[in-house]
């Protein structure tokens, strides 16, 4: 049994794993994102402490806001790590470092009700750090220290935002999204109409008045979000899910004004595995297929 798993493990690790210059590129874009478009957290130095309250976790056991002097220094290590990363030098290290860095940015900030829902984020250092994207264009590479990529860390990535997606469908089901009476995507459109943040094209989509079309965003909505635990055990499925993410990240932009496109290097280490990974998906589904297209023989009642 425990055979059997390992194997089927080892089998959906193989379909996550990237190629090693496709991967090491993203770490490159990654680490100047990272340095040219830094998160804003200056703000926090001049922030009064009456607004000081965290979520429940670690950041609940601060005192008090951090000093400006501390947000300082992060602000430096930030850019001393991402010039780092972007080397490629001992990156394993470096990719946790700036992962750590940037998840206490993100807790700083929702410890004053900021949240950006970006924790994934700020996860992907670490993770495509160990799935090897140090393993070309570093200087690891140069010295010969560089691991080749592996697919178990990306199957381990995939299952944290399979999961994260399923809370969210989940929390939608629970309050009534599925429910035939309600509307809950028309409603949150509505609501948004009139704020600076709408969407481009919130107004033209709430012109159209058809209870279908806006029940079946909702139904939509919590399809896109809840399969993709499922989809994690076939990679290829699991692509296929982020691309409808994609979608519906671009289509809550145009309706609510939500941007997500920080998402994108969260997905994009996921696609960019050899060819040969998807012809090999594909031959399993054609063979699935296959085999439930069968006929099934029925042996006649009595017949020994």
């Amino acid at each position: 049994m425990l055979d059997r798993a390992g194997a089927a493990i080892d089998w959906i690790s193989e379909g996550y794993r990237p190629a090693a210059r496709p991967l090491a590129a993203l770490r490159i874009v990654f680490a100047l994102y990272v340095l040219v478009w830094p998160r804003d957290i200056s703000w926090l130095a001049t922030m009064s402490a009456t607004g000081f309250d965290p979520p429940a976790g670690p950041f609940s056991l601060l005192p008090g806001p951090a000093p400006a002097t501390a947000i300082h220094v992060l602000e430096v290590l930030r850019v001393v790590v991402a010039l780092w990363l972007l080397i490629g030098w001992k990156t394993g290290i470096a990719s946790g470092l700036l992962a750590l860095i940037l998840v206490v940015c993100s807790g700083l900030a929702y410890s004053f009700g900021k949240s950006d829902d970006v924790i994934l984020f700020d996860l992907a250092p670490l993770m495509l750090g160990l799935a090897g994207w140090g393993s070309a264009w570093s200087k690891d590479a140069r010295l010969g220290s560089a691991a080749r990529p592996r697919g178990f860390p990306m199957f381990v990535y995939a299952t944290l935002i399979a999961f994260a997606m399923f809370t969210a469908a989940a929390a939608k089901a629970t309050t009534g999204w599925l429910l035939p009476t309600r509307q809950a995507t028309r409603f949150f459109v509505v609501v948004t109409a009139d704020s600076p943040r709408s969407g481009l094209l919130a107004d033209t989509v709430l012109r159209f008045d058809n209870a279908v079309f806006w029940k079946a965003l909702d139904y939509a909505t919590a399809f896109v979000e809840g399969w993709l635990v499922v989809a994690v055990f076939i990679p290829i499925l699991f692509r296929v899910g982020l691309v409808l993410m994609g979608l519906f990240h671009v289509g809550v932009w145009l309706l609510l004004g939500i941007d997500f496109h920080l998402h994108a290097f969260v997905y994009a280490g996921f696609f960019l595995v050899p060819p040969a990974c998807y012809w090999r998906e594909l031959a399993l589904l054609r063979n699935v297929r296959t085999r439930l297209a069968r006929p099934v023989a029925v042996i006649p009642q009595g017949a020994s």
